[in-house]
Formats: structure tokens, C-alpha cells, sequence
């Protein structure tokens, strides 16, 4: 699928330049359409103007990509996942993140606690709160009451999305129907049940998910449920452990991706996930109480392969348990860094920051504008309860070791980025401490910012040490002005 192009958009919108969306242009519009910024709602005379509509649907079909999104859950916790345009992440990006859902059984006794400490959960890394996505609840009773009961005590105690996990299909309607406002995401339609579940997934505009472990008889069960007129379908190709299984997954998922988005097969091109807690389903008893952390840590495997093939969603067993939060922090980490966008240096605003208290004796550390390099020295330096300013230099986004090698990082910006935001105005004394990879600027610094530069370690980590080792401010200074 060729890509379209601003161009390609501008030729459909009216060109009228109205400003009511909030650009100056339709091709500013335009542009922003393509990069997702905006939705083609935000277009005001598309969606009145009678004379429009068919430039509208041509515009959504445009922009529609070959891996279409599907919604789960409503409100501003809801998941969209799917919607790529590429299979490498380095070709373009990938838009949506892997859905990470936790699952939950309708006979588990303290649901209530397990929800409230899941929606809770936020984990802070490098300037982004990393969270959970979702909820799968599975009917483990086999009784309807329970499982509805289940799903309502779900939805009213979170604004998580929800998944409905039952092969029983009059069970999951029952339950369904008592929480669609909540836009459930239905689990799962076979070749049994699909029409059953298809029509139920129409009338109520919910997503609906298709299983089977055939992938020829995955694609012909989309293809019915497409035809038959629903427009919300998630791929689940099964996930399955044991030898030669990590594969097995693998290839399927890669396949459907393939099929969709490069070969552009209109009945792959839907969201795909994975199911890592299926693990628990498939193993022998286990033996030992004290290996339990083994199993876990297979699941976590799975789960970690799957993110890196952008599998849509993915289903997990461990997790909902505040011991297990390390299996968490490993597979929310994996995603921020695969999901991040690499047709952007992540940066920060760059001037004088304050960490602690500091005074006019106090330390100026200087870095880059990098965000993986900011925050990393911003939480030594706190971990280490030091008072310290830390001027933080416009490098575009680019870390120390790149940026010094390519301009961006160097004397003159430093000294620029003194001047602008005043730093020795508050201080009683002139030393900066650069980071160790730019030590070759040290001497035009100085000349520079009219300064005592200081080389401090090459890593933040080593922060601590190195000011309790060489900070005596008095003494540079009195070299400062000997010089």
C-alpha cells in the first residue's frame, strides 16, 4: 500500500482555508490529518456540507490504514489498538502501543482490591507514566449470574477497558448486555458460534475478537464476520508453549501482519493479540512452590516477544499481584522504548532547573536536552540528595556523546545557554561541571562562558561520588582568578 501524501488530502477538502478546524490552511490540515494529530471530524464543511460527502468518504478510505484500528472500552482510558502502517518500526512508526490487558477470573475473591490497585498502577520512567491498558475477565464458574455480576462489579469500580472472555456465546451476550455502554471488547467468536456473536457484535457496535489456531480458517471466519457487516475484528491466532512453540507464535503473528499490511489483505488487516496467560492452561502441575518465579518469568518471555513484533494486545495472568510488579515494570519498559517515535529525538525544554534546594554555593551540572539523558542525571542527583541547578542545553534532542561529535553539544551553546538563563547571576560562584563524553569542550567552555570547568564522570550514576570527592568550590575559584 503506497502511502498518501498531504497532497493527496488537499485535493479532497474544499480548500476554502475556513481556519473553523484551528489551521490557517486546509494544507496545514492536511498534514496533520496524515500524522493523526486530528481527526477527519475536526473538518467542519466536510461534515455538513452535503456536497462534501463523498470527498469525505474518499478521504476516510484514504486515510484508513491497511491494519485497521479497533476501540476498546470508552471515555479517557479507552485502548485503540491495531491502525499500523508498516511492519518495521523504523519505516515509519508504529502509532498504537501494545495494548497490555490483565486477566481476571469471575471466581476470584478479592476482585475489588485486584481492580482498584490495577487501574492505580502508574509507573514513572524517563518523563512518561507508564500504566495498564485493560481487563480481561474469564468465565471460570460457567454460571452466567456470576460472570455478569463479575462484569458489572468490573466496570464500577474502574474506567479500565474490558475484555469478556467466554467460549460459552449466550454467557458472554447475557454479560455483554448488562455493560455495553462500556464498549466490551467480546471474547471469542468460532466457527460455531460466529453468527450468533457477529449479529450480537453489530447490533451493539462492539469489537469482537475471532479465534482459531488455523490461521487459513482465521482469515475465512474474518471474511464471514466481514461480510456479514462487522467492523471491529481482532485476530487471535492462539499462543501456544512448549518445544518449538516460541516459533509457532512468532510465525503466525508475523503472517498476519504480512498479510495485512504489506500484501494488503483486506480480511488480516484487523488488530492482533496474544494470549501469554494461556501459559497456566498449558503446563503440568507445578512441582515446586519456590519455582513459581520460573513459570512466571516464561510468561513474561512470551509477552516480551510479543510487544516486539507489535502484536496489537496482549493478555497477561501475572501482574495483578503487587509482587509481580517486576514482570510489569519489564514489559511496560520493552513497549515506551519500541513505541517511541523514531522520526523524533525525545527532548525536553531546555533551561536552569532546580533539584532540591540549591544555593548560591551549590552545584551547576550541564547536560543535554535528550530526555533519556536529562531525567536519568536529574534522578541520580535526587536519589542522592544533592541541592544542584542543572542547565539543561538546547542539543536537538540529541544525547551528549552524539551531540558533542555533531555540533549541537558544544562550547558556544553551553555558553549561550549560561547567558540566556542568567546562571551565574545566581550564583556566588563561576563552575560548571560538564558531563565526562564532552570533556574535549572544557577548555573553549571556559573561554567561552568566562568560567571554571569542571569534567565530571562519564555516567550520572557516578554524581554522588564525584562532588563528594572534588567539590571545593573555594579552590577553583581562587585558580579562576589566578589564571
Amino acid at each position: 500500500m503506497v502511502r498518501p501524501s498531504p497532497l493527496d488530502i488537499y485535493t479532497l477538502v474544499d480548500k476554502s482555508n475556513c481556519k473553523e478546524c484551528g489551521y490557517d490552511t486546509c494544507m496545514a490540515f492536511a498534514t496533520d490529518l496524515l500524522e493523526r494529530k486530528i481527526h477527519l471530524e475536526d473538518c467542519t464543511h466536510l461534515m455538513k456540507d452535503q456536497k462534501q460527502k463523498k470527498n469525505y468518504l474518499k478521504l476516510k478510505e484514504l486515510i484508513t490504514p491497511p491494519q485497521k484500528p479497533v476501540q476498546i472500552g470508552v471515555g479517557p482510558r479507552k485502548v485503540i489498538i491495531g491502525g499500523e502502517e508498516v511492519l518495521m518500526r523504523h519505516q515509519l512508526t508504529f502509532y498504537n502501543q501494545t495494548g497490555i490487558f490483565i486477566e481476571i477470573a469471575d471466581t476470584q475473591e478479592d476482585i475489588i482490591s485486584i481492580i482498584k490497585y490495577l487501574t492505580d498502577l502508574k509507573i514513572e520512567r524517563m518523563g512518561e507514566k507508564l500504566t495498564l491498558d485493560g481487563i480481561a475477565l474469564r468465565c471460570v464458574s460457567k454460571e452466567g449470574e456470576k460472570f455478569m455480576e463479575a462484569a458489572k462489579t468490573i466496570v464500577n469500580n474502574t474506567d479500565l477497558p474490558i475484555m469478556l472472555c467466554c467460549l460459552d456465546p449466550e454467557i458472554l451476550i447475557k454479560a455483554a448486555e448488562e455493560i455495553k455502554d462500556k464498549k466490551p471488547a467480546l471474547y471469542a467468536a468460532t466457527k460455531k458460534n460466529w453468527e450468533l456473536l457477529g449479529q450480537f457484535s453489530i447490533q451493539n457496535n462492539l469489537p469482537l475478537v475471532v479465534t482459531s489456531n488455523n490461521l487459513d480458517e482465521l482469515i475465512s471466519l474474518s471474511t464471514t464476520l466481514d461480510k456479514l457487516g462487522v467492523d471491529q475484528i481482532i485476530l487471535d491466532p492462539g499462543t501456544f508453549f512448549g518445544q518449538g512453540k516460541i516459533g509457532f507464535n512468532y510465525d503466525n503473528i508475523v503472517q498476519l501482519r504480512t498479510a495485512g499490511i504489506e500484501k494488503n489483505i483486506y480480511s488480516a488487516g484487523w488488530p492482533i493479540m496474544g494470549v501469554p496467560a494461556a501459559y497456566w492452561a498449558q503446563i503440568r502441575k507445578i512441582k515446586k512452590k519456590e519455582d513459581l518465579w520460573k513459570h512466571k518469568y516464561q510468561e513474561v518471555i512470551m509477552g516480551s516477544i510479543m510487544i516486539s513484533i507489535d502484536t496489537s494486545l496482549i493478555i497477561l495472568h501475572t501482574g495483578k499481584n503487587k509482587d509481580d510488579i517486576w514482570a510489569l515494570l519489564a514489559l511496560m519498559t520493552l513497549r515506551q522504548s519500541i513505541f517511541s517515535d523514531p522520526r523524533i529525538y525525545p527532548s525536553v525544554e531546555p533551561g536552569l532547573y532546580e533539584i532540591g534546594n540549591p544555593d548560591q554555593m551549590s552545584t551547576v551540572l550541564v547536560t543535554s536536552n535528550y530526555r533519556l539523558t536529562k531525567i536519568p542525571v536529574e534522578i541520580d542527583v535526587k536519589g542522592a540528595n544533592i541541592d544542584s541547578w542543572l542547565l539543561v542545553v538546547d542539543s536537538e534532542g540529541i544525547g551528549i556523546e552524539s551531540a558533542v561529535a555533531g555540533g549541537q553539544f558544544s562550547a558556544s551553546a553551553i555558553g549561550e545557554a549560561v547567558k540566556e538563563y542568567n546562571v551565574f547571576e545566581k550564583l556566588n560562584h563561576r563552575i560548571l561541571i560538564i558531563p565526562g563524553m564532552a570533556a574535549r569542550l572544557s577548555g573553549a567552555l571556559e573561554d567561552e562562558a568566562d568560567c571554571y570547568v569542571l569534567v565530571g564522570p562519564r555516567d550520572s550514576s557516578g554524581i554522588k561520588k564525584f562532588i563528594d570527592e572534588m567539590w571545593t568550590p573555594e579552590k577553583y575559584m581562587k585558580e579562576y582568578k589566578n589564571r
